[in-house]
C-alpha cells in the first residue's frame, strides 16, 4: 500500500511536471533576430522611444529566464514565454518606427541641403559685398576678416553633412545642417543690417 502512495505522488509529480510549460526556444530565437533588426535599422537613433521599449522588455524576459534557471525545480516558462511574445513585439515596432522616421529625416536633410545650399552662396556674395567695401564694413564695426573666416567654416560644415548623408548616416547629418543654418542665418542677419545686399 506505501508503495502504491509512492507510485502515485511520484506519477502526480512527473505529470505536474510533463504539463509545465516549456520555454518556446523558437520564439525566442525569433524575438532575438526582431531585435537585432530593430538594431541594425538604427532604432535608437530614429525610433528611441519604441528601441527603450524594446530594452526594457528584453531586461524583463532576461530577468524572468534567470530566475527559472536559477530554480533546481519547479521550473515554469509560462511567464518566460509571455515576456517573449512581449518582447518580439517591441522589437518589430521599434524596426517599423526606424524604418519610417529615417525615411523622413532623409527627407528632411535632401531639402535642408538645396535650401542651405542657396542660403550659404547669399551669404558668400554678402561677405564679399563686405570685403569690397572696407569702408562700409569699418563704419558698421563689422570684423570682416572674422566674417570671412565663418562663411569658410560654414562651407567645410556642408561639405561633411553631405559626406555624412552619402554614408547613410541621416540623423547626423541633419544635426550637422541645422547647426550650419543657424551660423549662416546670423551671418546673413549681421551683413544684411549692415547695409550690404548680394551682388
Amino acid at each position: 500500500m506505501k508503495l502504491v502512495k509512492v507510485i502515485g505522488v511520484a506519477l502526480v509529480a512527473l505529470l505536474l511536471f510533463s504539463c509545465a510549460p516549456k520555454l518556446a526556444q523558437e520564439d525566442l530565437d525569433a524575438a532575438n533576430a526582431a531585435f537585432t533588426d530593430a538594431q541594425n535599422a538604427k532604432a535608437d537613433v530614429y525610433a528611441p522611444d519604441e528601441f527603450k521599449a524594446a530594452q526594457d522588455a528584453k531586461a524583463a524576459l532576461d530577468a524572468e529566464l534567470a530566475a527559472q534557471d536559477a530554480k533546481t525545480s519547479g521550473k515554469s516558462y509560462e511567464q518566460a514565454n509571455a515576456l517573449i511574445k512581449a518582447f518580439a513585439e517591441a522589437a518589430k515596432k521599434a524596426k517599423e518606427a526606424a524604418v519610417t522616421n529615417m525615411d523622413q529625416v532623409k527627407g528632411e536633410v535632401a531639402q535642408l541641403i538645396t535650401d542651405i545650399d542657396t542660403e550659404y552662396a547669399n551669404v558668400q556674395a554678402l561677405a564679399q559685398a563686405a570685403s569690397k567695401d572696407a569702408r562700409k564694413a569699418a563704419k558698421a564695426k563689422l570684423n570682416v576678416k572674422d566674417i570671412n573666416a565663418k562663411v569658410a567654416a560654414a562651407g567645410e560644415a556642408i561639405v561633411a553633412a553631405k559626406a555624412a548623408n552619402d554614408s547613410g548616416d541621416y540623423a547626423g547629418a541633419r544635426d550637422q545642417l541645422n547647426t550650419v543654418k543657424s551660423s549662416l542665418d546670423e551671418l546673413k542677419s549681421t551683413l544684411e543690417a549692415a547695409g550690404f545686399t548680394a551682388q
